[in-house]
């Protein structure tokens, strides 16, 4: 799974409030005031080479104190069925154990809205929050045909900021006044290193033609796939 790929229903509706539980806390310390937290949500399934980049550019960039990754342990579109959520927790555990400023989180919600508001239970410091998303995901939270665009987009931006990666294409934000009032909180976030051939997906798919992940995901990640004889009996491609 791209990490553009988190949002996938932006109109989809959870029943119950949304939670999050920090699973393994950064090393590095929030400031009490402006702080500045990136959000990254995927499957992670598995984590890769992909994610770590996003996360160290967008600190960069944006001057960002940590950067939590974000698996949510229902996935709207289509449920990940081979992998557990404590494996691929562990997978990213292992993948950005030296990286101080990442911590890992685990939320009952997708929608980048919903996770937004399980992080101020979280975080005392009310940090400004930026997520980070690819351009097809940052397209589709724009354009929705909310009930309400006004009021959703309103609420959306209130809580948070997009970092968006133009990946596969250039973000182009529609003539929509809605929209348009809202340009100063969306930034398009520059990459070192072109990632557009690294993928979960693609990771998947070598793993069944047996061909090395070494390139595409961290090396802890890459053994710990290798030793539990991950992904080589699907039946169909997952997210």
């Amino acid at each position: 799974m791209s990490p553009s790929s988190m949002l996938h229903n932006p109109g989809a509706c959870e029943s119950k409030t949304p939670s999050f539980e920090v699973v393994v806390p950064a090393q590095t310390v929030l400031p009490q005031s402006n702080a500045r937290l990136g959000v990254l949500g995927g499957a992670y399934n598995p984590i890769t080479l992909a994610h770590l980049l996003l996360a160290r550019c967008s600190k960069e960039q944006f001057k960002l104190h940590e950067i939590i990754f974000v698996l949510p342990k229902t996935l709207p579109n289509k449920p990940v069925v081979e992998t557990s959520i404590e494996q691929r927790l562990e997978m990213m555990r292992l993948g950005t154990s030296d990286v101080g400023y990442i911590s890992l989180g685990s939320c009952t919600h997708g929608l980048f809205v919903d996770i937004c508001a399980a992080l101020q239970n979280v975080y005392p410091q009310s940090p400004e929050i930026f997520f980070i998303a690819g351009r097809d995901a940052a397209e589709r939270i724009l354009n929705w045909p909310y009930p309400d665009p006004a009021e959703a987009l309103a609420r959306m931006f209130a809580g948070f900021q997009l970092l968006v990666f133009e990946r596969k294409g250039t973000l182009k934000l529609p003539e929509n006044p809605h929209i348009r009032q809202y340009s100063n909180r969306i930034h398009t976030l520059q990459l070192s290193e072109n990632i557009d051939h690294i993928s979960s997906t693609e990771v998947r798919q070598r793993i069944l033609a047996g061909q090395s992940i070494n390139n595409l995901v961290p090396e802890g990640v890459a053994a710990f796939v290798k030793s539990h004889s991950l992904y080589k009996d699907l039946s169909e491609d997952q997210p």
